[in-house]
């Protein structure tokens, strides 16, 4: 068995001197463990050798931890110094600062497009870019009603009401002018042109909210300043003054903001006003579409009337009715004059020649009838005078001639000075046949007549029914009145 180790230090009783309490010491708490190796030389070997490996590996995983530290200073040292430089775009701009001041580069507080160095790293230096053109808002529900995802714009006011309401808040509207409301869809694009007001007054993210303010307030007040009809119809001018209004708002805080474009996408009234003004508008194309037609069946009836001379005619009839109006007799006879001159002309046909051309027949035919037996009236005007007896007593017996000279007359004698008389006559037989076939006759005729005047309703043209000659039909007899061609007196 191996030795036991002397120890390095003298011992009394077992303890060391060293741990001894000196005179001049409090007395120590008795330890509660104590470290005795008991082994020999050969087994404190062979516990250093045991050591060595566990030793080794800490000192490996130290070495490598620093070497990590040293790549991660290293690491972050670079991005530090590369964190001073910043590239700014074409479309871009800013400022740099430097412990939170503005300062200039290239003689410049905004900075240029390009590559450029901060010689403080963050935090101490900082760069703030952003891009200054193409920056836009949109107001497209602040003054417009929402509408469902599943419902267009025309499902909406077809559903609208008068009777509905606006709930203020839910429905986006403008007053006008004139009392009435209005929904609008405007948006605008705007630029940073002054970069440093522009950091100095506002945020970064403040931009599009600030423009979005300003133009709210220039839209409520551009409405109230203009009617409703202004509105709808002058979006041109309500832009332009949206933009004037914005802009001056945004001139008033200073923050380098301009307002490049407003564009006013819809205005419309109410979706109630809108629906009934749809209905006026289809209304009135209804109307105007009437007119139209009317206008086109006026002319035409004029042509089928007046033939394609029409509208001379209708301009002399219009001068005379304008001379009769004023009392101008000189001018109306003139007029009227001109106006019978071009019915009898050839430029005018249609219904109107067919009319005058039956009026002139039947003029013929009143000179051949009435005018013919006024005339001899008026022949036998100075012999009435000087013998009135005869000329009476000739006149009845021509009558009686022209009543006695009909086939179906028969002539019965009764002797005179014969207070009562009753005659039961049963008449010749021949004559009963003849009054028969009279009775036939005429009433064909009758009927001829009738049913040509039934189809002459659907003639367009009357003249080929004009009693004389060119009637196929019908004729005027020596005596005036009206027969069948071919029929026996």
């Amino acid at each position: 068995m191996a030795e036991p180790r002397q120890p390095d230090s003298p011992q009394t009783d077992g303890v060391p001197i060293e741990d001894r309490p000196m005179e001049v010491e409090a007395p120590r708490r008795a330890a509660s463990a104590r470290l005795a190796v008991e082994a020999g030389v050969g087994a404190d070997a062979e516990l250093r050798e045991a050591m060595d490996p566990a030793n080794q590996s800490l000192a490996d995983a130290l070495r490598l931890s620093y070497r990590v530290l040293q790549f991660v200073i290293v690491a972050l040292l670079a991005l530090f110094l590369v964190s001073g430089f910043q590239r700014v775009d074409e479309s871009q701009s800013g400022v740099m600062l430097r412990f939170g001041r503005i300062v200039e580069v290239e003689n410049q507080r905004a900075l240029a497009p390009g590559l450029r160095r901060n010689l403080l790293p963050y935090p101490a230096g900082e760069f703030v870019i952003f891009d200054v053109g193409g920056r836009s808002v949109d107001l497209a529900t602040t003054f417009f009603p929402v509408l469902p995802p599943n419902l267009s714009l025309d499902q909406a006011i077809e559903r609208a009401s008068t009777k509905g309401t606006l709930q203020a808040g839910q429905v986006g509207y403008v007053l006008t002018d004139d009392g009435d409301m209005a929904h609008l869809k405007v948006a605008g694009t705007y630029e940073i042109v002054d970069p440093v007001k522009f950091v100095e007054r506002l945020d970064i993210g403040d931009a599009d909210r600030t423009v979005t303010l300003a133009l709210d307030r220039a839209v409520v007040a551009s409405a109230a300043g203009r009617v409703l009809q202004d509105l709808i119809e002058q979006p041109e001018t309500v832009r332009d003054l949206i933009r004037i209004s914005a802009q001056e708002l945004l001139d008033t805080i200073d923050c380098g903001i301009r307002i490049t474009d407003v564009q006013l996408l819809d205005a419309k009234p109410p979706f109630a006003i809108v629906k009934v003004y749809r209905e006026l508008q289809n209304a009135r194309e209804e109307a105007r579409r009437e007119i139209v037609n009317a206008g086109q069946q006026a002319t035409e009836t004029l042509i089928e009337t007046a033939g394609t001379g029409w509208r001379d005619l209708a301009e002399l009839i219009g001068r005379y009715q304008r001379a009769e109006d004023l009392g101008d007799t000189v001018r109306g006879t003139e007029l009227l004059g001109q106006i019978n001159t071009l019915l009898e002309s050839d430029a005018v046909d249609g219904a109107v020649a067919d009319m005058i051309s039956r009026a002139k027949s039947h003029e013929s035919r009143i000179e051949l009838t009435l005018g013919r037996e006024a005339q001899r009236f008026l022949d036998l005007l100075p012999s009435y005078r000087a013998q009135p007896y005869l000329v009476c007593k000739r006149l009845w017996l021509e009558a009686v001639s022209d009543v006695l000279d009909n086939k179906d007359i028969e002539i019965i004698r009764v002797p005179e000075n014969l207070g009562t008389i009753n005659i039961a006559i049963s008449g010749s037989e021949e004559i009963a046949r003849i009054r028969r076939e009279e009775l036939l006759k005429r009433r064909q005729r009758q009927g001829m007549i009738d049913a040509l005047r039934g189809y002459e309703r659907y003639r367009t043209r009357t003249s080929d029914w004009e009693l004389g000659e060119s009637n196929p039909l019908l004729e005027i007899g020596p005596d005036g009145k009206i027969r069948a061609k071919g029929a026996r007196r």
